[in-house]
C-alpha cells in the first residue's frame, strides 16, 4: 500500500508518522475527516470575525495552524470538531469496506423500540458505522500529539474527547423496509454516524457556553482543580447554588463542556504571527442582527459599498436528446465591505 502520504503531509508528529505507516488507508481517511471538519468549522463561523480560514492549510493538516497552539476558545472548538471529524470519517470508512483494519460494527444495541416500529417487526442488521473503531483511531491519531503533562495538553485532550462525545450522542438509527409491495412487514436497522452539520451545530452550542479555566494548582494533573469562570452563566450558576444550598454536593460534570484557558483576541486586526487575517475586506450585512452585521464584523471601522458583478448560468433549455444549453447572465449588486 502506498505510504507516500506519511512523508508528504507537514506537521505530523513521530507517533502519527508511525501510525501512518501501519495504517496508511486509515490515515488518508482521517485527513479527509480533518478537511471536512475544517469546512464545517468555516460554515459554523462564517459570519464571525474568526471564520476558521487559518485552519485551511496547504498541507491539509490544520494542526500546523498557529491558532491550535493557543488556549483560545476558538482553538477549543477546532480541537473538538477535528477530533469528531476523524471519528466520523473512520467510522464510515469501516462500514463502507474501504479500510483494512476494521469492518461493520456488528454489536446488537439495546435501545427502546421506536414508535415508528411499533407494528412492524424489526432486527439489527445491515452494516452499522463502526464508531468504536472511529473513536479509537481518533484517539491514536490526535491524542498522541499531546505528550506533555502541562495545562495546554490536558485541555486539548479534554476538548478532543468533547468532539467524540458529540458524535456518540448524535448517532442515528437508520432502517430499511422489507416485505411484499413495500408493506414493511420487517425492518432491518443499523446505526449511522451523524452528519458533520449536526455535530458542528452541537459543538457550536458548546462554544457559546465554553468555560474559561484558571490553573490554581500549577503542575497538578487533575483538570478538575481548575477554577471555572463562565462569563455568561456565572451569575445563574451562583443563584442556582444558593437555592440548592447544602442539598446538592455534586460537582458539575464538565465532560461535554469546551474548556479554554486564554482569553481570545478580538480578531479585528491582521496578526501574521497568529495567522489572524483581520476583518478588512470582509463582506458584512448592514441589516443583520447576528455576528455578520457591519458594526460587529467591521469592529467600528465602518464599511464601503462596492458594486460587484455576479455571473451565473440562466435560461437553460433541455434539447432532445440529451443535453442542456444555458445562457450566461450577469447581475450587478451592491455589497458592504469592511474598511
Amino acid at each position: 500500500m502506498d505510504t507516500t502520504i506519511c512523508r508528504t503531509v507537514p506537521g505530523f508528529t513521530k507517533s502519527q508518522i508511525e501510525l501512518c505507516y501501519q495504517q496508511p488507508d486509515a490515515t488518508l481517511m482521517a485527513l479527509d475527516g480533518l478537511n471536512r471538519a475544517v469546512k464545517e468549522c468555516q460554515y459554523q463561523f462564517r459570519g464571525h470575525r474568526w471564520n476558521c480560514s487559518s485552519l485551511e492549510t496547504r498541507g491539509q493538516n490544520p494542526y500546523i495552524s498557529s491558532i491550535l497552539k493557543k488556549g483560545y476558545k476558538e482553538a477549543a472548538f477546532a480541537h473538538a470538531i477535528t477530533s469528531a471529524g476523524v471519528a466520523i470519517s473512520i467510522a464510515r470508512g469501516c462500514s463502507s469496506g474501504t479500510l483494512m483494519n476494521c469492518g461493520c460494527d456488528s454489536k446488537i444495541y439495546k435501545i427502546r423500540k421506536p414508535r415508528a416500529m411499533s407494528k412492524a417487526k424489526w432486527k439489527w442488521g445491515g452494516c452499522s458505522d463502526n464508531l468504536r473503531y472511529g473513536i479509537k483511531f481518533s484517539k491514536m491519531f490526535l491524542d498522541s500529539r499531546e505528550k506533555a503533562e502541562d495545562m495546554q495538553s490536558k485541555i486539548n485532550l479534554h476538548n478532543n474527547q468533547v468532539g467524540r462525545i458529540a458524535v456518540s450522542n448524535n448517532m442515528q438509527v437508520m432502517c430499511k423496509c422489507h416485505g411484499m409491495s413495500g408493506s414493511c412487514e420487517l425492518k432491518t436497522c443499523w446505526k449511522s454516524a451523524p452528519d458533520y452539520r449536526v455535530v458542528g451545530k452541537a459543538l457550536k452550542d458548546r462554544f457559546k457556553s465554553a468555560i474559561l479555566v484558571d490553573q490554581t494548582n500549577s503542575g497538578k494533573k487533575n483538570i478538575r482543580k481548575f477554577n471555572m469562570i463562565n462569563q455568561k452563566n456565572h451569575r445563574k450558576h451562583n443563584k442556582l447554588k444558593q437555592l440548592q444550598g447544602k442539598k446538592n454536593k455534586h460537582k458539575r460534570d464538565l465532560s461535554s463542556d469546551l474548556l479554554y484557558y486564554e482569553k481570545s483576541p478580538n480578531f479585528c486586526e491582521r496578526n501574521q504571527s497568529l495567522e489572524i487575517l483581520g476583518t478588512t475586506g470582509r463582506i458584512c450585512n448592514k441589516t443583520s442582527t447576528s455576528n455578520d452585521n457591519c458594526a460587529e464584523l467591521c469592529c467600528g471601522r465602518g464599511y464601503n459599498f462596492i458594486k460587484r458583478r455576479r455571473i451565473e448560468r440562466c435560461n437553460c433549455k433541455f434539447i432532445w436528446c440529451c443535453q442542456v444549453e444555458c445562457q450566461t447572465c450577469s447581475h450587478e449588486e451592491w455589497i458592504s465591505v469592511c474598511k
